[in-house]
């Protein structure tokens, strides 16, 4: 038997596009070598008002317990100035 965790993520309309690629960019770069993981999706709100559903499947809920103490999960819960795929730069930082 598997264990599912699901979380809904609320984003505003603007901010669609980045959020997409920031959180499938971190998706792929953080969960490929999650041991216990057998799948990980990130579903689209299909009515107005909801958030994005991320949702991740597990062997077992100590695979889980085991990710939320890992380094891929430190990573994937970055902010999105810090990962590699949010590229951003200022006057005063132009290599950011």
């Amino acid at each position: 038997m598997s264990y599912i965790v699901i979380n809904e993520l609320s984003v505003e309309q603007t901010d669609v596009g980045a959020f997409e690629t920031n959180f499938e960019a971190s998706m792929r770069g953080t969960l490929g070598e999650v041991e216990g993981l057998m799948a990980a999706r990130l579903l689209a709100p299909q009515t107005a008002g909801r958030g994005y559903l991320s949702v991740l499947e597990f062997v077992d809920q100590d695979a889980y317990q085991a990710f939320l103490k890992s380094p891929a999960f430190e990573a994937a819960h970055q902010g999105p100035t810090t990962h590699p795929s949010q590229k951003r730069s200022s006057p005063s930082s132009p290599n950011l």
